[in-house]
């Protein structure tokens, strides 16, 4: 569901629980209002005949005045007065059938506690008045009163009410799909086109959203900034990435170079310590022939003055002997070290490949881009 729809069931649904809440909030307060009205009509009419009571009118007169009053009171169901003589009982009544009666018990209690009394039941009211008459005697006066065309009156406002609300609902509802529509999702939709193309490479996006004066307007000004920032960004990243592929393509180069040193330098070592080698077997066939030679002339003869010393010969062959040697060792280390030199520039040259074949890899993929 999109955000525009969203947006217009939202407003509904609140719109909605206003009007409920609203009618709900009338019906009570009208009810409240018609009973109240009601009760104030029964006090008004008991009124009219407190005086009489206090008069020491007849009982048997009361029964005209009711009468009466029910003819001038539409409203009015019925109207009884009970008189307190050992026991409250109906002395006149607009119904000729309950005189003598016994009254209910909320006239005794209302008697009693001597306060007004208030039931509904239905669409009538019911209260009882207590009432003193002519030498303290004690009177209840209850009074029965139809609110049904009150409240017929009501729900015909009510519905009055729910159908000005109902047009209400969708005039806002219609002014809501428009304002959205143009206001948020029309300029939230030519966002997401924008976003789409700077995905597909083209920067040079234009929204009309921004030339507006609101919140949308600065957003749709930010969005351009950050696709000339975007676009700025990637033809760096295309500068840098061709760059580096250039300076690893010279690097391994170079390591190519330093690698065949390396190599000449190994085999060029292993032909010295070769020929050193050479050198120093025939120098130690040298001294084995001059300790021969010394022994058979020793052999031979008696040393006499003047005869030729073998010892000085014989050490310096051993003293280069040991110098041929430690030139051998010498060289070995040398060897040894120009192999790692060479391992290690051969390490250097494949990380160097690697990172070559990814700047080429970003290379490429910034030229995609349509900058």
């Amino acid at each position: 569901m999109t955000l525009f729809r969203k947006l217009v069931i939202l407003f509904s649904v609140v719109i909605l629980g206003t009007l409920s809440a609203t009618l709900t909030i009338v019906y009570f307060k009208s009810r409240e209002s018609i009973i109240n009205l009601s009760k104030e009509k029964a006090v008004s009419i008991v009124q009219t005949i407190d005086s009489a009571l206090l008069s020491d009118v007849p009982d048997y007169q009361f029964e005209s005045v009711l009468l009466n009053l029910k003819r001038q009171n539409p409203d009015l169901v019925s109207f009884d007065i009970y008189k307190l003589n050992d026991f409250l009982y109906d002395i006149a009544s607009t119904d000729p059938r309950r005189i003598g009666s016994q009254a209910s018990p909320s006239s005794t209690i209302a008697l009693g506690e001597q306060k007004l009394l208030t039931s509904i039941q239905g669409s009538t009211i019911d209260v009882v008045v207590p009432l003193t008459g002519y030498a303290g005697m004690q009177y209840s006066a209850n009074v029965r009163l139809s609110i049904a065309s009150d409240l017929a009156s009501l729900k015909g406002l009510l519905s009055d009410i729910l159908v000005a609300g109902v047009c209400a609902l969708l005039v806002a509802v219609a002014c809501a799909w428009l304002f959205t529509r143009q206001v948020l999702s029309k300029p939230l939709q030519s966002m997401m086109e924008a976003a789409n193309e700077i995905a597909q490479g083209n920067f040079a996006v234009s929204l009309e959203a921004s030339r507006r004066k609101d919140e949308l307007g600065s957003l749709a000004r930010g969005f351009e900034r950050m696709a000339r920032s975007l676009q700025q960004l990637v033809s760096q990243m295309g500068e840098t990435a061709e760059e580096l592929y250039t300076d690893f393509k010279q690097l391994i180069e170079n390591g190519d170079y330093t690698a065949h040193g390396a190599l000449h330098m190994t085999d060029v070592l292993q032909h010295v310590r070769d020929g050193i080698e050479r050198v120093m077997r025939n120098v130690q066939q040298l001294a084995g022939h001059l300790a021969d030679a010394a022994a058979q002339a020793e052999a031979v003869r008696r040393p006499r003055a003047g005869d030729f010393d073998w010892e000085p010969m014989q050490r310096a062959v051993n003293r280069l002997i040991e110098d041929l040697s430690q030139v051998m060792r010498d060289l070995d280390g040398l060897s040894t070290t120009a192999r790692g030199q060479l391992s290690a520039v051969q390490q250097v040259n494949r990380t160097a490949g690697r990172l070559s074949e990814r700047a080429s890899e970003l290379h490429q993929l910034m030229a995609s881009f349509e900058v």
